[in-house]
């Protein structure tokens, strides 16, 4: 029972028994300006027509969930093999302001539709317009799910395959697992 666990606890068990879970690198602006980048393994498409994606930011931490309130845009960034370590670096708890593409070493190229720039490393980009943001609460652990409307798609052309389609095997994925641990 839920109920019955501390949430650190009933957290690691979600984390671990629904796995893996992609990641998604997500950058933002804020109302002045500054550029925030956060990766999620909270994050998955949720529909094609429209096409929406999700991510879940939690209250406290990043500004991810703050700087999509207030501009009501995000640019979602696929993390393969070949950028890991530079997703795990924006994964560092930095003050707010402070630019995580500079921290990472990834690199920012201008978006097309929406003002939050996309990484460049990464194999396909989404620029998105948030739909809608449902709240879960304000304790530890009460996610809050942002819809993310996709808007333009950026995918690079040496990722395809003949028939014009992603091929999953260059795509080289990273997933998450539960604690430490990560897949290809």
């Amino acid at each position: 029972d839920p109920k019955e666990l501390s949430q650190p606890a009933v957290h690691g068990h979600l984390l671990t028994a629904v796995a893996p879970r992609p990641i998604a690198l997500v950058s933002t602006v804020d109302d002045q300006g500054n550029v925030n980048l956060s990766p999620f393994s909270f994050f998955n498409v949720f529909s094609s027509d429209p096409p929406i994606m999700v991510i879940s930011p939690a209250k406290r931490g990043k500004d991810t969930l703050i700087n999509a309130e207030l501009t009501k845009e995000l640019v979602i960034s696929i993390v393969n093999f070949p950028i890991v370590e530079q997703m795990s670096l924006s994964s560092t708890a930095y003050p707010r302001g402070t630019n995580e593409f500079i921290k990472s070493g990834l690199t920012e190229v201008e978006s097309t539709k929406v003002k939050p720039p996309r990484v460049g490393e990464s194999p396909v980009s989404f620029e998105c317009t948030v739909d809608r943001i449902i709240s879960y609460g304000d304790n530890p652990g009460a996610g809050n799910l942002i819809f993310a409307k996709v808007e333009l798609m950026h995918i690079d052309d040496s990722y395809m395959n003949d028939q014009g389609r992603i091929d999953t095997a260059k795509l080289d994925l990273v997933a998450r697992m539960g604690g430490s641990w990560y897949t290809r």
